[in-house]
């Protein structure tokens, strides 16, 4: 029993450790906010701070853990690769097929997390996909993602 509770205090904590969204962003507004914009199983949405920790994760497993096509060549990755080499870098959007034949596409858009009016920037960076049959274009991800970043108070 006292190895439990002992176990339990050490998960608490390092819990406590881990990062975490800014000050006055709610994460389940934000899961609502994101998954009515670009919500589906086929969607991915992943934001990390300067140093590439992640500080909140959204969507569909699969497509997190999946390697698919970036749209520039190269060997499929992860988003959380894409995320991760794109810390501090502009924004971009990709678009392309994912499968062969053309009847699955992949939507990819990245760049810094906006901030709104008044707040300070936070050195933040995100990365939205969504791949599959109605996957939308990254121009269109990157359109709805922000303004969920923004509704929901970054």
């Amino acid at each position: 029993m006292r190895r439990l509770v002992g176990l339990a205090l050490v998960a608490g904590l390092l819990a406590g450790c881990a990062p975490k969204l800014p000050a006055g962003v709610d994460a389940d507004r934000l899961t609502q906010l994101v998954g009515r914009a670009i919500g589906s199983p086929s969607t991915c949405v992943v934001v990390a701070n300067a140093s590439g920790a992640v500080v909140w994760k959204a969507g569909g497993y699969i497509t997190c853990a999946r390697n698919l096509p970036t749209c520039a060549g190269g060997d499929p990755v992860t988003a959380e690769v894409v995320l991760k080499a794109s810390l501090g870098k502009p924004a971009r959007i990709a678009s392309c097929p994912s499968a062969a034949g053309g009847s699955n596409t992949v939507g990819w858009a990245v760049g810094p997390v906006p901030t709104a009016d008044g707040k300070p920037d936070r050195g933040l960076t995100y990365v939205a996909v969504m791949e599959g049959e109605r996957a939308l274009p990254g121009r269109e991800i990157q359109e709805r993602v922000e303004h969920a970043f923004t509704r929901a108070g970054f």
